[in-house]
């Protein structure tokens, strides 16, 4: 892979443990599927790992789908990072596919010209901030007049809040939330990533912080 060394480098010189960087299979395959799960919830999900080219959830097998990656390395950050991620009371099942890509048809969903998917812009800066799902979320792209109620009510139908935390930076507002477990947390984002919040599209990723700081409220 051509931008290997400079993906490394994002990860502050070196790739994160069990993964290898070779892996040229772009596509994945997600079993134990939730019947709730559409198309969106699960880009929402996976986006968080690489751009997404195209999904496809299976008719012959409801609680399958594919999902294809913009390369290899973005595939292989899926599944290491979501494999046994629990998900709507299931837990998932990430594999590589045997199929090389999904072939475009009436029943795919189709995502790469998508201005959702978060690796256009800043990739390398996207790439560290990759983590198996937590239960502390990171809101951004919030308006700027947002209180923390109005982000808590946007999110608690997804389980009980434990702390939220307000702040800017570079101008901009950004919020982190506390759920009480990692499912709620995934729940959130899968639901709410590029949501409506008082007139702004919001964006959600896991953050890897273990606790929000009282004495930074």
């Amino acid at each position: 892979m051509a931008n290997a060394a400079a993906i490394a480098a994002a990860f502050g010189g070196g790739l994160p443990p069990g993964i290898s960087g070779t892996n040229d299979r772009c596509t994945v395959i997600v079993s134990n599927l939730n019947p709730d799960i559409d198309e969106d919830k699960l880009f929402n999900l996976f986006s968080l790992y690489g751009n997404i080219v195209r999904i496809k959830l299976l008719r012959n097998k409801p609680d399958h789908a594919l999902v294809q990656m913009g390369d290899g390395f973005q595939a292989e950050l899926a599944v290491h990072f979501l494999k046994g991620a629990t998900l709507f009371g299931k837990h998932l099942e990430v594999n590589f596919s045997k199929h090389p890509s999904i072939t475009q048809g009436a029943d795919t969903h189709e995502y790469s010209n998508s201005n959702l998917n978060r690796f256009n812009r800043n990739a390398a800066k996207n790439y560290r901030y990759c983590c198996s799902p937590t239960k502390m979320i990171h809101l951004s792209t919030l308006p700027q007049d947002v209180t923390e109620e109005e982000i808590v009510n946007h999110l608690e139908e997804h389980g009980p809040i434990v702390n939220t935390k307000l702040f800017e930076m570079n101008g901009k507002k950004q919020a982190l939330v506390l759920f009480e477990t990692e499912e709620q947390a995934t729940e959130a984002l899968v639901c709410k990533h590029a949501s409506s919040l008082g007139g702004s599209i919001i964006r959600i990723s896991f953050s890897q912080l273990q606790s929000i700081k009282e004495n930074s409220q």
